[in-house]
């Protein structure tokens, strides 16, 4: 794929990641921009470990965590807390 990818990795476990993706599109829709968006369903430790997954959701753009103070993990299974605005939430901040 050439130009931006932006990738969101998830878990079963964690539902978050459909509010995130929903505002992915939502942002990719107002800008009126063409990026390639991808899913990663991380089922289990191992693919954890092998996309360095801080937990669900992630959101990368071309291979960027969207986070600057993120840091890859050796792989963990769980929901992901965010900080907006020096508060912790898991989910989009308007909600």
């Amino acid at each position: 794929m050439k130009g931006k990818v932006v990738e969101i990795l998830y878990t079963d476990v964690c539902p978050f990641w459909k509010d995130t993706l929903k505002t992915i599109n939502e942002i990719i829709k107002e800008l009126n921009i063409t990026v390639a968006v991808k899913k990663t369903r991380i089922a289990n430790e191992e693919e954890a470990k092998n996309n360095r997954f801080p937990g669900s959701p992630t959101v990368r753009i071309n291979g960027v965590d969207v986070d600057p103070i993120a840091k890859e993990t050796e792989g963990y299974i769980g929901c992901r807390i965010y900080n907006f605005k020096e508060k912790p939430t898991n989910t989009h901040p308007n909600k």
